[in-house]
């Protein structure tokens, strides 16, 4: 602080440089209106300097006394003395929107800027010295916001020297860091000037936007990914806080169309894809809920393992694929704290869907290992069932939550930590690393073992059952293939190609199909689990059940929790096989 600092620690270098810049300078005027950042017992929030102002240390003076140099007997005031008589402090920030922040030098350092008696101030050190009139910056103890003049053909720097953005507080903040080296040299800051002072944080460079010619050029210019160059009046650049991987990347912000969304991509109402995926999310939790009335439509087969994991899977999907297509319908308005909350429960159920799919793959596997009978009774059946549970349901809850808990850890602790940082950017994860680290990473491992599942268990259907005399019809090597492509189906190679189109990127519009079809996943899942000819002969047998009498329906099943344990047997290895599929 700049505060209670000697008159004589000021080298003679500064003075000088201050009675060369200030030789124009009025050294006195009547009614001098100088704008203070805050009130009285207040100062700037280093933590976010364009927001509201916090409570100062009761440790400091409540007055705050600026650093004022008169040119006239060459020295500065006594900062223990208050201004002169003629200055008019007012509690008012200056009027353009975000002002450029320089925060104030260390008791060991020059000032960085200085006010003159006429309430001009001298900003120092950035990008070069600058005088500013009154009315078009305010001071503070922690720094001083200013309004720089507009200077069309010069890259900036959002936040000015040792300060960057963070986007929890949604403005500039102190870091200390004078970090600038690789920006052009002719740089200036502050945010370019958009409509309603409304800006967003639209990529970074060399990822998303590049420097015309692949380097720096007087202008300034940046080109997108979608080839629109970006002038310097339209962008400027800025580190962000919360991103904490090396090396750190300088963020570009653009002003926000006025559609609310970034012009280097297309606006929902443009992009026909945000219209193609909630559609097919909704009619795909549709038909997962024919699948969930079809599952229980079928009694005789409700009490396996296959069936009891695949109507939690499904469930998951449901609740996963409603979120995910009540976030794309709402688009930009869905913000806040129901952004976030479903922003978690979408990680929890997919990842929920995601084990259950690989307890399905193990269960399948297991049933199926070297072609063996497996009879199990009611009590190893509940226990297995108990296991997979505490398996499909408790990882993915530890998971989650621990998602959860981070993501309300300040951004200025433990900044090696990767935060999910839920609903900052989307109502998802905020960038690739964050869903790499608790999304993408657990699904490839699960997804990389119900291959290797599906492989070991196809192997027994196509190898080690062909060398038996079970499988002799052509109709049951078709029923046998059927199996296999279902279990391909069921395993999630939609969601495989997913991660490859994550992984690979490119154009959107190559990977339009597979995301469609991704997104209606849940007919594909209808198609294998609910059109098969058990279920329509279940509804068959409800039908009759309701038309007939029902003592007469001595062929119908039990559906009671008396009914025999799921049981494979030498006699069930054609047509049961694909019940258990």
């Amino acid at each position: 602080m700049t505060r209670g600092r000697p008159r004589d620690d000021v080298s003679a270098t500064t003075v000088s440089l201050l009675l060369l810049l200030s030789a124009a300078v009025v050294s006195s005027a009547d009614n001098v209106t100088v704008f203070r950042c805050c009130g009285r017992g207040e100062m700037l929030d280093p933590t976010d300097v364009h927001g509201p102002c916090a409570l100062l240390p009761v440790s400091l003076p409540q007055d705050f006394v600026p650093v004022i140099f008169d040119v006239n007997s060459n020295q500065f005031l006594n900062p223990n003395d208050p201004p002169p008589a003629y200055w008019n402090l007012v509690h008012e920030r200056p009027p353009c929107r975000p002002a450029a922040f320089l925060p104030a030098s260390t008791p060991q350092d020059p000032p960085r800027f200085v006010s003159f008696l006429n309430g001009t101030l001298l900003a120092q050190h950035w990008p070069k010295n600058l005088m500013v009139d009154p009315g078009l910056y305010c001071l503070d103890r922690a720094g001083a916001l200013l309004c720089l003049p507009d200077e069309p053909n010069k890259t900036k720097k959002c936040c000015g020297p040792s300060a960057v953005y963070s986007e929890a507080n949604g403005g500039c903040e102190f870091s200390g860091r004078h970090d600038a080296a690789d920006l052009p040299e002719d740089i200036t800051s502050g945010f370019p000037r958009c409509e309603d002072d409304v800006y967003i944080l639209s990529g970074r460079i060399n990822e998303s936007h590049w420097p015309v010619n692949g380097a720096w050029p007087a202008g300034g210019q940046l080109r997108t990914a979608d080839g629109v160059t970006l002038q310097p009046r339209e962008y400027c650049l800025e580190r962000v806080l919360e991103q904490t991987q090396e090396p750190r990347t300088w963020t570009v912000f653009t002003c926000a169309p006025r559609h609310g969304v970034d012009h280097v991509t297309k606006s929902y109402r443009e992009d026909i894809r945000f219209t193609l995926y909630p559609l097919g999310l909704l009619l795909s939790v549709f038909f997962l809920a024919i699948t969930l009335v079809a599952s229980c439509m079928l009694p005789s087969t409700y009490h396996v393992l296959h069936w009891r994991c695949q109507v939690n899977h499904v469930g998951c999907l449901l609740v996963g694929d409603l979120c995910l297509a009540f976030v794309q319908l709402s688009g930009d308005s869905l913000r806040g704290p129901l952004c976030v909350f479903t922003a978690i429960v979408m990680h929890f159920v997919f990842l929920a869907a995601f084990f259950w799919l690989n307890t399905m793959c193990f269960n399948i596997w297991w049933t199926f290992r070297d072609l063996r009978p497996a009879n199990l009774d009611k009590g190893q059946e509940a226990c297995r069932l108990r296991l997979y549970q505490l398996y499909a349901w408790g990882v993915p809850l530890v998971i989650a939550t621990l998602a959860a808990v981070l993501d309300r850890i300040p951004p200025d602790q433990y900044m090696s930590l990767i935060r999910p940082k839920f609903g900052e950017h989307r109502c998802w994860f905020y960038g690739d690393a964050e869903v790499l680290s608790y999304f993408y990473g657990p699904i490839g491992i699960l997804l990389m073992m119900n291959l290797t599942l599906f492989a070991a268990t196809a192997r027994e259907l196509t190898c080690g059952l062909w060398r038996t005399e079970v499988v002799k019809s052509t109709s049951e090597r078709a029923t046998l293939g059927r199996v296999c492509l279902k279990l391909v189906i069921v395993m999630g190679i939609t969601w495989v190609v997913d991660v490859l189109s994550w992984v690979i990127g490119g154009p959107d519009y190559v990977w339009y199909l597979t995301d469609l079809m991704n997104a209606l996943q849940g007919v594909l899942i209808f198609i294998v689990v609910g059109c098969q000819p058990q279920v329509w002969m279940a509804v068959r047998r409800m039908w009759c059940l309701r038309t007939d009498n029902p003592s007469d329906g001595g062929n119908a099943r039990s559906s009671t929790s008396n009914a025999n344990p799921s049981t494979v047997n030498e006699s069930t290895l054609s047509k049961p096989v694909e019940t258990l599929c």
